[in-house]
């Protein structure tokens, strides 16, 4: 076994290599950084600092509008800007050419047709309460009774609906689109590296010294590196950030999630990449890499649009269950589901059981038919010639 793993090893070191020194690798693995360093800081530099509205008034705002809007205000955690107008047609004005956002003359509210409800409705309430206090105590109330009218507190409200949270959600599904695009990604360098050396004849030279499995288990561990090092350096950054510094405004929990992208892209890449690999080694010619991988392109395309379609509208739903456990699916459907809030912890560990144990069965498949096709050369190999030739 010590044998067979330093045979491997020199495979992959070859290749990880070859890599490595790839400008393309370089120039990707630096924009996919860029990306990460760009989700951090550019949320601080766009949307830092609180949102500022502006109300006009004729004259200067009545003082108790502007104590309990500035209250209300910093509750909120907003701003409130006042500006004076000399009359009723300047306020007008103001609103209308995006001067204020809402104008207050007497009991009149200005807001313009384009403008959102919060801080209009914050200003109405504002004065509805200070009318109410005012004809309570003009019937006789005490202030204590007046105060303790307005101290009712409003029901609590519970947001409910199919995710715990939108913000995780959404980091879920860009969870799912980075997972999809890396093992697609990974798996066509596999294939192409497979069908390139056996095209050149080097795949022969390697075959002299070397098992069929040590080429096909060093080629794929060299690209899974590269493909999982690449992962890392973009999500890293993402998941410190939300889960230490929570610089980009998302629960800590979906840090978990980020760092939990990469043990499915594991899974994903072995359940993947022994098949992209067997399959290339059915050509003879480089040129006919993409229509002899077709069958594995689509069963990941297939898993990623009912990730897409099926679990994130309705992420409890039994077919999202389904789709999320099944293993050609669930390494792009689970990590989706599992950022709803919605997974029992047990579907995961079967998912991922599954998963790994498909990966298994794969990775001997693909290593038998690689091992077979190729030793085939001048032709193409049907696959089920390479799956029954003894």
């Amino acid at each position: 076994m010590g044998t067979w793993w330093q045979g491997t090893w020199l495979v992959a070191e070859r290749a990880l290599l070859e890599n490595v020194r790839s400008r393309t690798v370089k120039v990707v693995t630096g924009v996919l950084l860029l990306l990460s360093v760009a989700a951090v800081t550019l949320p601080q530099v766009i949307g830092g600092g609180s949102t500022t509205y502006k109300l006009a008034t004729v004259g200067t705002a009545p003082a108790g509008v502007k104590a309990a809007l500035t209250a209300a205000a910093k509750s909120a955690e907003l701003k409130v800007a006042y500006t004076t107008r000399a009359d009723k047609a300047s306020v007008r004005r103001a609103v209308r050419d995006g001067d204020a956002t809402a104008g207050l003359v007497g009991t009149t509210l200005y807001t313009a047709t384009d403008a959102g409800g919060t801080f209009p409705v914050l200003v109405a309430q504002t004065l509805v309460s200070q009318e109410a206090s005012r004809r309570l105590s003009a019937a006789g109330l005490s202030p204590r009774q007046v105060a303790d009218i307005q101290a009712i507190r409003p029901p609590r409200q519970v947001t409910v609906g199919r995710v715990d949270d939108a913000g995780r959600a959404g980091i879920g599904f860009a969870v799912g689109v980075v997972l999809y695009l890396a093992i697609t990604f990974a798996g066509t360098a596999i294939a192409t590296t497979v069908a390139t050396e056996k095209s050149t004849r080097i795949s022969e030279v390697l075959l002299a010294v070397l098992r069929p499995s040590q080429v096909l288990v060093g080629t794929v561990l060299a690209i899974g590196t590269v493909a999982l090092a690449q992962l890392v350096v973009l999500a890293a950054p993402l998941a410190v950030a939300v889960r230490v510094t929570d610089a980009i405004g998302l629960p800590a929990v979906a840090g978990g999630d980020i760092a939990f992208a990469v043990a499915w892209f594991g899974l994903g890449f072995v359940l993947y990449a022994f098949a992209y690999a067997a399959t290339a080694s059915l050509v003879d010619k480089v040129t006919e890499v993409n229509s002899a991988i077709m069958p594995v392109t689509v069963a990941l395309v297939l898993g990623y649009l009912l990730a897409v379609a099926v679990v994130m509208p309705d992420p409890g739903s039994g077919w999202s269950t389904a789709v999320s456990i099944f293993p050609l699916s669930a390494p792009l459907a689970m990590p989706i589901r599992w950022a709803a809030g919605t997974v029992p912890v047990y579907q995961l560990l079967v998912a991922m059981a599954l998963t790994a144990a498909t990966g298994g069965l794969l990775a001997w498949l693909g290593s038998s038919i690689y091992q077979r096709a190729l030793l085939v050369t001048g032709r193409r190999v049907k696959l089920r010639d390479a799956i029954t030739r003894p």
